[in-house]
């Protein structure tokens, strides 16, 4: 021993960084904004998994947000959407959506701003499957699935002793889906061919039904295509919870009007 301190030995392998802070406790602007996330109606168009990387899975989701636009979500080590909202760097209401609704994370994760490799992982391991996955495995031959669990599209259960009309893959998978999700998933498929959200097998359904889902959702003076008509939406944006000095400067713009209830509103879909 020569009498100089040891070196510590180097770890074998370099713990993970998150890159953003982990939050011990949700603040009170998640709170709110995951409230919005749960009271207003959404619609999940699609979800692919990218697992060329299985320590590093990435999920993307096409999401119709409250006023028809369809956004995308990339649930990645930031969970990013390409909304406005969260261009300006907020956490917005549609990756709230997506983590709590869709892939039901636990309540400490769901309010983080960013994850490391581990957490992903497990993400996905726990998340309801891909609407691909489940349909695979299962019988093509066009029987009806029963009436159980939820419907892919609005992930809400089915409830059909209420009445809601519900059609179902008749060409191959027999999985079920809320007939108004499916057209408004078909809108925005823009001239593509129709398919199973399932099994992505070409539509079989009546010609009124592939009619209607054969319009193409126009792009408004934002960019975003638009599925207002389709979806049933108003199309109006409540801005109750956003900054009041940007609302103010928005309203003497003329960008934004005050509605009949006294609500601010941006026009979509060439209505108020």
């Amino acid at each position: 021993d020569n009498g100089k301190p040891k070196k510590k030995a180097r770890k074998s392998k370099q713990e993970e960084k998150r890159l953003r802070r982990f939050r011990k406790h949700p603040p009170s602007t998640y709170i709110e904004v995951h409230d919005r996330a749960l009271t207003q109606r959404m619609f999940v168009l699609d979800r692919e998994r990218n697992n060329d990387n299985p320590d590093h899975p990435v999920e993307t989701i096409s999401l119709a947000g409250s006023t028809g636009n369809v956004y995308t979500i990339i649930v990645d080590k930031v969970p990013s959407c390409n909304c406005p909202h969260a261009k300006k760097g907020n956490q917005c209401k549609h990756i709230a959506y997506v983590l709590s609704r869709v892939l039901r994370l636990p309540a400490h994760l769901a309010y983080q701003l960013a994850f490391i490799s581990s957490e992903l992982r497990e993400i996905f391991e726990k998340a309801p499957p891909l609407p691909s996955e489940a349909a695979e495995g299962g019988a093509k031959d066009g029987n009806r699935k029963p009436l159980e669990g939820e419907c892919p599209i609005c992930v809400c259960d089915f409830e059909p002793e209420s009445g809601e009309a519900i059609v179902y893959c008749k060409a191959a998978c027999g999985n079920n889906i809320h007939k108004a999700c499916f057209e408004q998933w078909a809108a925005t498929k823009r001239g593509q061919k129709i398919t199973c959200p399932f099994c992505r097998t070409a539509w079989e359904g009546d010609d009124e039904t592939i009619k209607k889902v054969a319009k193409i959702g126009p792009v408004n003076e934002e960019g975003y295509v638009n599925v207002a008509d389709q979806l049933g939406l108003s199309g109006r944006r409540d801005y109750s919870s956003y900054h009041s000095y940007w609302v103010r400067r928005q309203a003497e713009s003329g960008a934004i009007a005050w509605d009949d209830d006294g609500v601010m509103e941006h026009e979509y879909g060439g209505r108020w």
